[in-house]
């Protein structure tokens, strides 16, 4: 499986029903794929860089999940049809990971933890997730 961010802007104005009922399509969307979501971030409204369709503000989301790359041609197919989605982009943030770093993925992003993707050897063929560590100067540890 692979790790993939996806952020969508909707209208600002659009009501919150028909913006949990995007936000629950975009979630059975990669729940059928097989693909699971690590968080969901509300961003809010914020000031477009430019118009989108005579819109100059827009409601942000950012999408954190891992699927099978197959997913994402589906996920994007069905934010392109909806007219309701002003414009989205998607990213992949890694590779390969195994059950147990998706695992460590999601109780981080539950738990509001900062997570890094690191490589578990040269040539391996999965990937592990380890904690951020502070340097030993903010730690308070002296050198």
């Amino acid at each position: 499986m692979r790790r993939y961010e996806t952020i969508f802007i909707t209208p600002p104005e659009l009501p919150e029903e028909e913006q949990n009922e995007i936000l629950s399509k975009v979630q059975s969307v990669l729940a059928n794929l097989k693909g699971e979501v690590i968080k969901l971030e509300d961003w809010g409204t914020k000031k477009l860089g430019y118009e989108i369709r005579k819109n100059s503000r827009g409601h942000y989301y950012l999408l954190d999940f891992v699927s099978q790359p197959d997913a994402i041609r589906e996920l994007e197919r069905s934010l392109r049809l909806n007219d309701r989605i002003l414009k989205y982009q998607t990213v992949r943030i890694s590779d390969r990971l195994t059950p147990e770093a998706v695992q460590k993925l999601k109780d981080a992003a539950s738990a509001s933890k900062v997570v890094k993707i690191s490589e578990t050897a040269p040539g391996s063929e999965t990937m592990g997730v380890e904690e951020e560590k502070k340097p030993a100067a903010e730690q308070g540890e002296e050198k």
